[in-house]
């Protein structure tokens, strides 16, 4: 049966020509290496550090022509892409979010069209050599927003977390709220792979 609703995965990678990662993941104090935004030819990460020191600085710029300081210790970095984000620029999938686990090996939750997608994409990165593991098997219930999850959005859109700069930080919307970040980070992610997904279904009835 084929499912009605584009369903969401996390999958695991593993390549080891991503210069940025390897050379991030080597400096200390380094909490996060995400990606906002691959493409076939380049892709936009968000490193999150306590501070960067001018060395720091020194190696990334050796390896980036565009740098943004986008707020106290993080850093876009636009680089080359690598083989594990070019592959997944050219499916169909869509990348909700990513996460580096080491200098080798990353998390990309993704959004594919129904089973049989996941399985062709599988195929194609095994037989791009890029090692792929289901670290999360898909979600196929399509629930419906709930109250708090639109409420967590809207806050999040009202107060700037989305906009370039991001106005206000998780958290520090997490105080606002009353909550830790940890579960104001969960319900928003919920929120936005509905949102998400809603437009993908309007998109591709």
């Amino acid at each position: 049966m084929t499912e009605k609703y584009p369903i969401e995965a996390v999958i695991e990678l593993e390549r080891d020509d991503c210069k940025i990662t390897q050379a991030i993941m080597k400096m200390k104090g380094v909490k996060s290496v995400t990606r906002l935004k691959i493409e076939v030819d380049e892709t936009l990460h968000l490193v999150e550090k306590d501070t960067f020191t001018d060395e720091d600085m020194k190696i990334i710029n050796s390896l980036s022509k565009k740098v943004a300081k986008t707020g106290p210790g993080k850093l876009w970095i636009y680089g080359k892409s690598c083989s594990a984000c070019r592959a997944l620029a050219l499916s169909e999938a869509v990348m909700v979010s990513s996460k580096s686990v080491d200098s080798r090996k990353i998390l990309f939750r993704i959004l594919v069209e129904n089973r049989v997608s996941l399985k062709k994409l599988m195929k194609q990165l095994e037989a791009d050599q890029l090692n792929p593991k289901i670290v999360e098997e898909p979600d196929e219930q399509r629930n419906e927003m709930s109250e708090r999850e639109l409420s967590v959005l809207k806050m999040c859109y009202d107060l700037g977390y989305f906009e370039n700069d991001r106005a206000s930080s998780l958290t520090e919307i997490a105080k606002v709220l009353g909550v830790s970040t940890s579960s104001l980070s969960e319900t928003l992610r919920r929120a936005m792979k509905k949102t998400v997904r809603d437009y993908l279904t309007r998109k591709n009835p």
